[in-house]
Parts: C-alpha cells; sequence; structure tokens
C-alpha cells in the first residue's frame, strides 16, 4: 500500500495508473475508520481496478471549532485497517498542503439542496464539503466515488455538483453499516460514554417505530413527527436537532405521509451529535 501526503506525487501515480488503462476509485474520509468505512473500500474494490483513500478532517465543514478540534483521530490504526482491506493508496494530506495560506477563498453552495437539514443547522458545512471534495476530485481524478448514504444529505449534494459541473465521475451511495442495536457506525461513537453510547440505541429504535407507526395507518405527518419526537426525547442527555420528513430527491420538506419519504435525525447525545437517515414508502 503507498502513502502519500504530497498532491504532486499523488498526481504522478494517478497519471501513471490511466495510463496503463487502470480504472480508480475513491472513497474520502476524515478517519477513524470502521467496518462503515471499510465497506466503501469493499465496494470499490470490486468495481476498480485500484482503490483510493483520503484521510483529512477538513477544517472548513466545521462549523464548531471545538467539535473540529474534538474529532477523534487514530492514523496509525487507520493506516493498518487500509492496508488490511487492500487499499492501493491512502492520501494524507495536511491543511497546509489542502488550503496554502497563499490561495484565495472560494465559496460554494447547492442553495436548494443545503436549506434543510444539517445544510440548516449547520451553517457553512456543506460549502465547506463541497470546497474540500473538489479539490479531491481533482487530485485523485478517479472514475467512481463511494459515498456512504448515513451522510445522505452529503450524498445528494456531492452527486448534484458532479451532474451540474460535469465532473468524469459516477457517484455511488453505500448502504449504512449498523451496530448488532442498530446503530450507524460513525468515527464519533467513540466519543460516547456507555450510559451515553446505550442512549443512542433509541436512534435506531425510533426507525423502527416509525415503520410501525407509518404501516400501522398514521397518515398525519404532524401527529407522525410528534410521535417520534417524543420517544427519543425518552432517553437522558438527549437534545435533537432536527426531525424532519423529507423527499428523498429535492429534500424539501412534505406535507403529507404518501410515497417514498426520506425521514432524516441530528440527535444530540450528551455532546456528540450523532446522525441518521431511513427512506421510507408510505403505504
Amino acid at each position: 500500500m503507498i502513502v502519500v501526503t504530497d498532491p504532486i506525487e499523488l498526481k504522478k501515480i494517478v497519471l501513471e495508473w490511466k495510463l496503463s488503462n487502470q480504472s480508480i476509485g475513491f472513497c474520502p474520509t476524515m478517519g477513524t475508520l470502521h467496518a462503515g468505512h471499510m465497506d466503501l473500500v469493499k465496494t470499490s474494490k470490486s468495481q476498480v481496478s485500484k482503490t483510493i483513500v483520503s484521510i483529512f478532517i477538513n477544517p472548513t465543514q466545521f462549523n464548531d471549532p471545538k467539535d473540529f478540534e474534538a474529532y477523534p483521530k487514530n492514523t496509525e490504526t487507520d493506516l493498518k485497517l487500509c492496508e488490511e482491506n487492500g487499499v492501493d493508496l491512502v492520501f494524507l494530506p495536511s491543511v497546509e498542503v489542502m488550503y496554502p495560506k497563499s490561495t484565495t477563498p472560494i465559496q460554494m453552495s447547492i442553495p436548494s439542496l443545503q436549506s434543510t437539514l444539517c445544510g440548516r443547522t449547520r451553517p457553512g458545512h456543506f460549502e465547506g464539503v463541497l470546497q474540500v471534495v473538489s479539490k479531491l476530485f481533482h487530485l485523485t481524478d478517479p472514475n467512481i466515488a463511494f459515498f456512504g448514504l448515513k451522510d445522505y444529505q452529503q450524498f445528494r449534494v456531492v452527486s448534484a455538483l458532479v451532474t451540474e459541473l460535469n465532473f468524469p465521475i459516477q457517484i455511488v451511495g453505500v448502504p449504512t453499516k449498523r451496530e448488532a442495536d442498530g446503530l450507524a457506525m460513525s468515527s464519533r461513537n467513540v466519543r460516547l460514554s456507555p450510559k451515553d453510547r446505550e442512549t443512542a440505541s433509541l436512534i435506531p429504535r425510533m426507525f423502527q417505530l416509525a415503520k410501525k407507526t407509518l404501516h400501522g395507518g398514521e397518515k398525519n405527518i404532524l401527529i407522525w413527527k410528534e410521535i417520534l419526537t417524543d420517544f427519543l426525547l425518552t432517553g437522558s442527555n438527549v437534545k435533537i436537532d432536527y426531525l424532519e420528513i423529507v423527499d428523498p430527491i429535492t429534500l424539501q420538506p412534505l406535507s403529507q405521509l404518501s410515497g417514498e419519504l426520506l425521514l432524516a435525525t441530528a440527535v444530540f447525545v450528551g455532546d456528540v451529535r450523532l446522525i441518521d437517515n431511513e427512506i421510507l414508502v408510505s403505504p
């Protein structure tokens, strides 16, 4: 496995692969890797010749500096996991490499997809995501890029970026990997205390309740949302950032329970913010 910190060296290797007709898959990450990230890698390896993983905690997508400072880091373990899972190259840039002081700041946004969910409660977050993803796409020049569907809004925003700016890249969404109790795997889970980890299991149980009540005949979207909200708030040390029902394509709020819908939530358990979602179909 090759580990690269220099963009020039990265581009040289990528060019060599391209010239030898090797297809490239790219899995962008912020490190503290887990089985969910490795699902991205496995999916990539099944579809392309070479797989690149980037590990970079991107400061421009954090609207809270304290959250950026607290974000877990475990580079040595990450590299070992990548090697064990057959990653061909890990790009491990510094902040100074990705954002040289001499550069002119650029702000990117897709307003229609950023007005709800995390885009509403984390101002500036997706501007940072679009900025770093664009830079990484240019540096890695992949044929396919793989994103976990736990960050569903990110998946939709990046898909729109690629479509609207004609990036020659296919974006593939990989289903959320879950713990035994259903909690979505996340690098942030390691920050949960044992008690808060138990409380966090309310999130996947809320989705089960959502399915049960939806298929049980509940048609009033306000009552449905209230039931789910009350369930989450039975946990101690819980604060709901948002609980929304939106269209899976436009990400705009729905006014009635019919057809396909995205139920998405962000919940603070203690000081750890966890996100999750499921696409449901109203009977």
